[in-house]
């Protein structure tokens, strides 16, 4: 069990199944690899990075370091933290309800899953595709600003921003070095 405490003071914890605080976000190539390399992976594999085709084990995230992703459902705040022991935040990315029109040229588009929906897929098929989950489940697109500063939510039928989070800190490993 891990557990986060948020800027606002609320407590996450992974205990829960599904958990309202964990969520999944994938950069679009690195899903699209996954299905590139094997169009049968299941979402549940892929986000365990579980793949026998390759030898069972297998790292679906092309980062610096692997991370883990935290929804605080009180003040909606995203954390980007390290995925080790003893890890911490990368990035805080607080949630804005004005939403900017931008150009969303150029942006990066990513997956963002929360643990309720998948374990609900899961549930419902435990052999849904990858392929699958994602084209049911895009009804709400993000888009990464090339700088990873802002993340628009887009509702795919009318392309109008939802709403946005913006980067609100961020520490680096570096930093302390």
């Amino acid at each position: 069990m891990s557990r986060l405490g948020c800027k606002c003071g609320a407590s996450m914890g992974s205990s829960d199944d599904p958990s309202p605080y964990i969520v999944y976000v994938y950069y679009k190539n690195e899903a699209d690899n996954a299905i590139k390399d094997n169009p049968e992976v299941t979402l549940h594999d892929f986000l365990l990075g579980w793949d026998e085709k390759n030898e069972c084990q297998r790292d679906y995230m092309d980062r610096p370091e692997p991370v883990d992703y935290w929804f605080c459902p009180v003040c909606k705040r995203v954390y980007e933290v390290q995925y080790i022991p003893g890890g911490r935040w990368l990035r805080i990315y607080q949630r804005s309800d004005v939403a900017v029109p931008e150009s969303l040229e150029g942006w990066k588009q990513i997956y963002f899953m929360t643990d309720t929906e998948v374990y609900d897929a899961t549930e419902a098929d435990g052999d849904i595709r990858l392929s699958d989950y994602l084209q049911r489940h895009d009804n709400v697109q993000y888009y990464l600003s090339l700088d990873e500063k802002i993340v628009h939510a887009v509702d795919k039928a009318t392309t109008k921003v939802l709403f946005s989070y913006e980067l609100e800190d961020s520490w680096s490993p570096s930093a302390e070095e």
